[in-house]
This record gives C-alpha cells, sequence and structure tokens, in this order.
C-alpha cells in the first residue's frame, strides 16, 4: 500500500532555467582550477567529468540557493571530485561530505579546507547523530547503488532534522533519451552508457557506475516510503540542439534528468532504526 501523501498532480513542478547565473559558473571555475587528483590517473577522468557536468552543476547551485538560506547545515553524499563541496563553501553553507574514497583527492581537500569524512554509504551507517543536518544533497547518486537503498537513504531519513530537506538528482529514464535509446538502440539506458563499462568503474575510478536509471515516480514512490514527503519536482536538463533538443524544451517533463526535492516532517512516524525502515 502507497504511503503517498502528495499524490503527483499536487507536486509543484519547476523548470531548471535556460539561462543560469553567471556567478555560480565564476565560483565552480575558481574551484575546480584548484582542484587536482592526487592519483595521476584519475586526471583525465576529472577533465571531462568537469567539462561534462560543468552546468549541471550550476544548476545544482541554483537549486540549493532556491530552497536553503545561506548558512544551512549541508550533508553532500557521494562528493568527489569536490566541485559542489568547494563552490558550497565559498557560497557560505556549513558543508560536510561523505565520499567512498575521499583520498583520492586528499591534497585538494587540505588545500581547500574541505569536511570529508569517508563511508561507504552502502555498507555503513553516516557517521553522524540522528537530526543534524538541514538538508542532505544526493545528486547523480541515487542510480550507483546497487546493494540497499533502502537502508542507505534510511541513514539519509536519520540525519536529516525534522522539517529537513532532501534535493536528489538523478537521470530521467522515461525521457526522450531513454526512449530513443530504447527503441533505436535497443539500449536501457537514458545517459549511461554500457553495463560493463559501468561496472568496469568500479576498477578504473573507484566507485560504482550507474546500476539503471529510473522515471520519477519510481524516485518518488520510493522517497515516501522511506518517510519523506515529496514537494517539488525539477526538470533538469535537454539544452540541446536538434529534434530531440527541442522536443525536451516543448515538453519538460521528458528531460533527460529530474530533481526531486523532498522534506522530513516535523512528527516522523517511522522507526529509522540502524538505516532501515521499520513496520510501525
Amino acid at each position: 500500500m502507497s504511503l503517498t501523501s502528495n499524490p503527483p498532480s499536487r507536486w509543484q513542478r519547476r523548470t531548471e532555467p535556460r539561462r543560469l547565473a553567471p556567478n555560480h559558473f565564476d565560483i565552480l571555475d575558481r574551484v575546480a582550477a584548484r582542484i587536482t587528483p592526487d592519483d595521476a590517473t584519475l586526471r583525465r577522468w576529472f577533465a571531462t567529468y568537469w567539462q561534462q557536468h560543468r552546468r549541471r552543476l550550476a544548476a545544482d547551485l541554483w537549486i540549493v540557493e532556491q530552497h536553503l538560506p545561506p548558512g544551512a547545515r549541508i550533508l553532500e553524499c557521494g562528493a568527489v571530485p569536490l566541485l559542489m563541496t568547494g563552490a558550497l563553501a565559498e557560497l557560505g553553507y556549513d558543508v560536510q561530505a561523505v565520499d567512498i574514497a575521499p583520498q583520492r583527492f586528499g591534497a585538494t581537500i587540505e588545500a581547500l579546507g574541505l569536511r570529508v569524512a569517508t563511508c561507504d554509504i552502502e555498507t555503513e551507517p553516516l557517521p553522524f547523530p540522528d537530526k543534524c543536518f538541514d538538508a542532505v544533497l544526493f545528486n547523480e547518486l541515487f542510480e550507483h547503488l546497487r546493494i540497499d537503498p533502502i537502508a542507505t537513504l534510511g541513514e539519509v531519513h536519520r540525519v536529516l532534522k525534522p522539517r529537513g530537506q532532501l534535493l536528489l538528482s538523478t537521470p530521467n529514464l522515461r525521457s526522450f533519451r531513454g526512449l530513443r535509446n530504447l527503441l533505436l538502440h535497443n539500449r536501457g539506458h537514458a545517459v549511461s552508457a554500457g553495463v560493463y563499462r559501468q561496472y568496469e568503474k568500479l576498477r578504473t575510478l573507484g566507485h560504482m557506475g550507474h546500476v539503471r536509471e529510473y522515471t520519477s515516480r519510481e524516485v518518488a514512490d520510493f522517497l515516501e516510503r522511506i518517510g519523506l514527503r515529496v514537494e517539488t519536482i525539477i526538470h533538469r536538463g535537454g539544452h540541446g540542439r536538434g529534434l530531440v533538443g527541442l522536443a525536451e524544451r516543448l515538453a519538460p517533463a521528458w528531460r533527460p534528468f529530474f530533481a526531486l526535492i523532498a522534506r522530513k516532517p516535523a512528527a516522523d512516524p517511522h522507526n529509522t532504526a540502524s538505516g532501515r525502515i521499520g513496520d510501525g
């Protein structure tokens, strides 16, 4: 039985702006210039990642500023390569990050004065007390989970303060690009590459690639079962050219990414001991 209290028709729907504030790009550019992986084999990956995700990260900053006041205490999960972490700190947020292997960027963490804890969020509890964060960022991470997302997001629920917010962004399987890949290329993804390449990242990058991609309804239903109230969906990406780019602009719900803004209720009936949801 669904625990959804806000049916999809009542979610606030927004579209990522086509033009973003120049200062967000400026901040990210300054942070990126100071980031160097400790492992030389990751430097090419970082350069490619930065080039491909620069606009998306600027939009992430726009979303944060739309929903969180300066000084808010934020937990960023899956922080490497630290672009968002450094930008949030520069904007005046009280940011704590976690990553499965932050030592990959150890020198950068020290140089920027960042707080990054080591934690495998799929197998370990978050190393923080209950109800201590105003918000948790879970950007481009949900699609990487391969063990027990209920336990992982249960931990997120645990460390959020009452009325704290989860800001989650992930690829949109039900997108024009997802349908194009399925119908024309016999591939079940919107933005990732082949299955082998995703698992190969465990060896080449030190973290898992995409396990699978989801629709917005799937992720929203999941978060509601965790005990969070989905309030807003933001349709993201889709700034390309050609027929697909035009279609994405005309039909935002079919864009290649979406973000969900969910809130922990002030009075929470869920039992989240050990990061797992009880039966009531």
